[in-house]
């Protein structure tokens, strides 16, 4: 996850005029992005199961396609449930249309 934050004022004429909080921009380390630590620092994440089944998945879909179900799927949540619970949905899911388009295992 994005650690640092900045808060960020625009002043006109010496006044406030929007305060905005921003997270630090992502350099590819370590708690960065959770994607990352699955696959570039392999480190648990969602936990053991949840952290394979995305590595499965991630082997049946396109990068984008698996950037596009995180950001929709699981976000930024911590929750291990939510994101195993999804991950055994979406892993699912994908191996039906691989079947249903005649890739078998």
């Amino acid at each position: 996850m994005l650690r640092d934050r900045q808060q960020i004022f625009v002043l006109a004429k010496g006044r406030l005029i929007e305060s905005i909080t921003r997270a630090a921009m992502a350099n590819g380390n370590s708690g960065d992005h959770p994607l990352t630590d699955i696959f570039a620092h392999k480190l648990e994440v969602y936990g053991p199961e949840a952290d394979d089944l995305i590595r499965k998945i991630a082997g049946l879909c396109s990068p984008r396609e698996l950037d596009e179900w995180w950001a929709r799927e699981i976000g930024w949540s911590p929750d291990r449930d939510v994101a195993l619970q999804k991950a055994r949905s979406r892993y699912n899911e994908l191996l039906r249309r691989r079947r249903e388009g005649g890739w078998e295992a």
